[in-house]
């Protein structure tokens, strides 16, 4: 009888020091779980998918199937004032677009329109585009409004919008001749099938498209640019509604405000 009591206390006396081990233990783990969650909201990155337009030099394209140019250049810089990656995806315009327009992710370059500002929201201006009217050497004419497209067939990009004044004057003002990308459209200028197409950003987007094309580098000297531009239309990166941005768009524009007052978006242009 004394040997099993003998036997129960010292059962119960392992017992007891193995719990202690195993609180200890127990102590510990809880306390390293903590610690990588105090860390956790300042070292994780949060993936955001965007979608552009692969086919809009200098402002987005597609390079030995990698995105660059301005935009691609900016969102790199937001990338490292923020805790923000981007995941981007270039495609046609219309495709992008409608990507967006399903929720699969958010979208940049994106112009303002009132429609628009009911499906989606907006982050501050990224970028200014300014689009011009190219048209044949001879072939000029006199631009100061929209009315001036009065009659005229316009080379323009499928899915796009420049703003109210533009979307009104579609089909109305001029017919548009839709096509998924700029080079394209110099085409179909040079064949005679447009009175002019509208291409931005600006005078540099003309000439890069120009040059880096055989066909029309032979005909440079044919193409003519109008003085006035067309408009100058601010680029935004925006969300569906449904996605609920709000916070991550919050973060976006506090790095595109720094990034406008420090030069850097300025110095983006400038490279190209």
């Amino acid at each position: 009888m004394a040997f099993s009591r003998l036997s129960e206390t010292l059962i119960g006396e392992r017992q007891f020091y193995l719990l202690r081990i195993f609180m200890r233990l127990l102590h510990v783990f809880i306390a390293f779980i903590l610690l990588l969650m105090s860390f956790t909201p300042c070292q994780a990155r949060q993936l955001i998918v965007l979608f552009g337009t692969d086919s809009k030099p200098p402002k987005s394209w597609k390079k030995e199937n990698s995105p660059c140019g301005i935009q691609v250049d900016i969102l790199r810089e937001i990338e490292f004032r923020t805790d923000l990656t981007f995941d981007i995806h270039m495609y046609p315009w219309k495709r992008a677009y409608m990507n967006a327009i399903e929720g699969r992710g958010g979208i940049f370059g994106l112009s303002m329109t009132k429609e628009r500002l009911k499906i989606f929201d907006y982050s501050q201006v990224m970028c200014m585009d300014e689009m011009r009217l190219i048209t044949l050497k001879g072939h000029e004419f006199p631009f100061h409004s929209i009315q001036d497209l009065k009659d005229k067939t316009i080379g323009v990009t499928r899915g796009a919008s420049y703003g109210d004044t533009y979307d009104n004057a579609l089909g109305t003002v001029f017919t548009p001749c839709y096509d998924g990308q700029p080079l394209i459209r110099l085409r179909m200028l040079l064949a005679g099938r447009t009175d002019a197409a509208l291409i931005g950003p600006g005078k540099t987007a003309i000439t890069y498209i120009v040059r880096n094309d055989p066909r029309l580098k032979a005909n440079i000297d044919k193409f003519s640019v109008l003085e006035t531009p067309f408009n100058i239309d601010p680029n935004f990166i925006g969300f569906h509604k449904s996605m609920r941005q709000g916070e991550n768009l919050l973060k976006i524009n506090r790095a595109l405000k720094s990034m406008w007052k420090d030069g850097t978006i300025s110095r983006i242009v400038n490279k190209y």
